[in-house]
């Protein structure tokens, strides 16, 4: 039986010209709570329901790192249904439309949910950046940022394919929720014992010494989890020193638990090197990476 392994975010979002299938007008679900911003040693999250009974979808955009760039989960019982499917139509407000790869599963009290592999902006990447990452491992910190115009233009959520109906979900502008985020990542970088204000002027970010892709290979496929067909999806970050060797490697998130946590750990602290960060004046920085891990089949 064969099994992949792929760095997840790299290349899984495609920026495509407006979608055609949706053909029918979208259900419209106005938000029933305000934002909710919970704070975790390792992550932050926005999160937000709309709807009602069986409409209501739970939107949930988390950041391991600063930046504009975050992980997408939805959830309801409303995303049931498009088995077999594993890429979804995504635009945020009119910034463009993105075709995103996704892991059917649940959350809560067994509630469906699309848990998103890769990293994604309001607006998406360029097909250059895209290109960018998909053969260095990481977006390029030249990467054209999210402007302030850009965040109150994200007044919704639009969810396409593979529905049969889209739904819009009525964020509002949201500017305001993602200035608290941004507060949430600084203490982030705090909490892991990085000067965050001198991180922020850094001149280069730690830089993937080699391809990503060959840090884990088949053999590290946990041999439980191959022999049951089980995939996975594990995101990581790894505490890079100023010599550009990881110091530690630490779990984000992960939906299949410790046997598929251990391996990526195992795998990347041994193979992963890293041209350091340099702060403003050129000087190496003590630094951090985040990418994720796809098992499958």
């Amino acid at each position: 039986m064969g099994s992949r392994m792929g760095m997840a975010g790299l290349a899984s979002l495609i920026v495509a010209a407006p979608s055609m299938a949706a053909e029918k007008a979208p259900v419209e679900l106005a938000p029933t709570t305000p934002w909710n911003v919970p704070y975790a040693d390792d992550y932050c999250r926005l999160a937000r329901f709309f709807g009602e009974g069986k409409q209501r979808v739970i939107l949930s955009m988390e950041q391991g790192e600063p930046g504009d760039g975050f992980r997408l989960t939805l959830a309801g019982a409303i995303l049931d249904g498009p088995g077999g499917k594993d890429e979804a139509s995504i635009t945020f407000g009119e910034l463009g439309e993105q075709k995103l790869q996704f892991f059917p599963g649940t959350v809560g009290d067994d509630m469906p949910a699309w848990i998103f592999s890769g990293n994604i902006r309001i607006r998406p990447y360029s097909t250059d950046d895209g290109r960018f990452a998909a053969k260095h491992g990481y977006y390029p910190d030249s990467a054209g940022p999210i402007s302030e115009a850009d965040k109150a233009a994200a007044a919704s959520l639009l969810i396409g394919r593979p529905l049969r109906q889209p739904v819009r979900l009525k964020t509002g502008p949201m500017k305001a929720a993602f200035t608290a985020m941004n507060s949430c990542t600084d203490e982030l970088l705090e909490h892991w014992g990085i000067d965050a204000a001198r991180h922020r002027e850094r001149s280069r970010s730690a830089m993937p010494v080699g391809s990503p892709g060959k840090w884990l290979n088949s053999n590290d496929y946990p041999p439980a989890m191959l022999a049951k067909g089980q995939p996975g999806l594990v995101r990581f970050r790894l505490s890079v020193g100023a010599d550009g060797v990881p110091t530690a490697c630490h779990i984000q998130r992960s939906t299949n638990g410790k046997p598929f946590d251990d391996a990526v750990c195992k795998g990347v602290m041994r193979r992963a090197r890293f041209e350091p960060a340099l702060d403003k004046d050129g000087q190496p920085l003590a630094s951090y990476y985040v990418n994720a891990v796809q098992f499958q089949f």
